[in-house]
């Protein structure tokens, strides 16, 4: 399957972000590509700051703006405040009760599940990305096995008990007062071809995700709960699934567990689509949230319900933008146009190929050389030469080579890198044809080489210059 995720954004240019760092970094790409400057301020690139230079200032914790308070991230990391706020909204919602798990014993839990009647979901009430969460408990003999795992697994005193409402998990993202995308979630699934057993599926499955830049962390885990799912359809890790058969491994559909994610941003029904703004209204303070909407289409009767179940006060974006399936929303622009609504990219094709390494930044900011890290502006010419020269090099290389090559990149605003390995040099060069021409020939001066073979550069380029042996 041909993957149609946002051009800008490709998974070669994004790849030193993969996982915990792609919500950060591709909010600062977009935002520097469109001459916009970006100061970062921790290590691990989670907070920045993006300016315009004519006053406006955003500080951002990933994805989150100092627009929103710390009240309403608090009132949305709580999962029982959330419902509360949501319900006096007048916005559909499950009913709930809170769990306190010290003092909480298998009776009581189960006398208040029973008086929200079966099925439930138990779960924290200030977890993410799935941890805890058990959907779709039908038993008490299941929910007393659930609350022992919550109470083992997730560092917590508090949890949320609530009916479980039937319907397919979304993803609906609101910046500011604008739906921007919407993706349905799967639970953790594999399909079967008739010849390979459930790890292998998993494996085989695994390795694509490797491979997508936000499903990438997200890999399916086999633990007790998926061996009980495994179990409920008569089936083990090596058992070999017929040909077509969906086998789905746990309850939870969230990407990070595991899930596969579906692009909807079209297709969402509009009254939904409302919904999710009106939720994110509901809480003061909230700039910006992923809702999470369980959807119920009732084909037979040409109706749909759904009910908002929680807001995340930073969501990945990622998981809008990387589908499995489906066209990936190009968030990161949505983002800066609505807070820089005067700036823009620049239009050039090529740009989408420019990006800055996160190799370059954290040094200076996790070893407290540095509090803060600003990105050079993007050269207005947008490295329109970029080659590949290769040459033979059979005696190492000395720093002092090294040096006297980098600097001269650097004089003359050309990015890329030079390399020695199997008696070869690889010498990378972006820029304007002169200041190419110029590093060129002082690389053949300083190495006493000539570089005789030449292609074309594809791929990303990365500002800067490196050097390696």
């Amino acid at each position: 399957m041909v993957n149609d995720w946002p051009a800008d954004f490709q998974p070669d240019v994004v790849r030193d972000a993969f996982g915990g760092k792609l919500t950060s970094y591709v909010i600062a790409l977009e935002a520097w590509r469109r001459g916009l400057s970006v100061t970062f301020l921790s290590a691990d690139i989670s907070r920045y700051r993006i300016t315009d230079g004519a006053g406006r200032s955003v500080r951002f914790i990933r994805s989150r703006p100092n627009l929103t308070t710390l009240q309403a991230v608090r009132t949305a990391n709580d999962k029982s405040l959330t419902n509360e706020a949501l319900r006096a909204a007048g916005i559909p919602a499950p009913r709930s009760v809170r769990v306190d798990l010290a003092s909480a014993t298998p009776a009581t839990l189960m006398h208040q599940a029973d008086s929200l009647g079966y099925p439930v979901v138990l779960k924290p009430t200030n977890g993410s990305m799935g941890q805890g969460v058990f959907a779709n408990i039908r038993t008490p003999e299941q929910l007393c096995r659930r609350f022992e795992d919550l109470r083992s697994t997730v560092k917590t005193t508090d949890a949320v008990l609530e009916t479980h409402i039937a319907g397919e998990d979304h993803r609906v993202l609101v910046v500011g007062d604008r739906y921007v995308a919407a993706c349905r979630r799967i639970p953790a699934n594999v399909t079967g071809d008739g010849r390979s057993t459930v790890s292998e599926l998993i494996r085989r499955k695994n390795a694509a995700r490797r491979r997508n830049p936000f499903l990438s962390k997200g890999l399916i885990r086999v633990d007790d709960e998926v061996r009980d799912f495994l179990e409920s359809q008569g089936l083990e890790t090596d058992s070999v699934p017929a040909h077509g058969a969906r086998i789905q491994l746990r309850s939870a559909a969230n990407a990070s567990a595991g899930g596969d994610v579906v692009d909807v941003t079209e297709s969402l029904p509009q009254e939904i689509r409302e919904a999710a703004v009106a939720a994110v209204a509901a809480f003061p303070g909230l700039h910006t949230a992923g809702v999470d909407v369980l959807i119920d289409h009732d084909e037979a009767h040409s109706t749909t319900s759904y009910a908002v179940l929680e807001l995340n006060a930073h969501p990945q974006i990622g998981v809008n933008m990387y589908p499995t399936e489906g066209r990936g929303a190009d968030v990161p622009r949505h983002i800066l146009d609505v807070h820089f609504p005067d700036s823009q990219r620049g239009g050039r094709q090529e740009d989408a190929e420019i990006c800055f390494p996160l190799s370059a930044i954290q040094p200076a900011l996790s070893s407290g050389v540095s509090d803060a890290v600003t990105l050079a502006p993007l050269p207005h010419h947008g490295f329109p030469v970029r080659q590949v020269h290769v040459g033979p090099g059979s005696t190492s290389l000395t720093r002092g080579q090294l040096i006297q090559v980098q600097r001269a990149a650097r004089e003359a605003g050309v990015a890329g890198s030079l390399r020695q390995e199997d008696q070869e040099i690889t010498l990378r060069l972006a820029g304007e044809a002169a200041g190419v021409e110029t590093v060129l020939a002082r690389a053949e001066a300083v190495l006493s080489t000539c570089f005789d073979r030449h292609r074309p550069w594809v791929g990303p380029v990365r500002v800067g210059f490196v050097t390696g042996g």
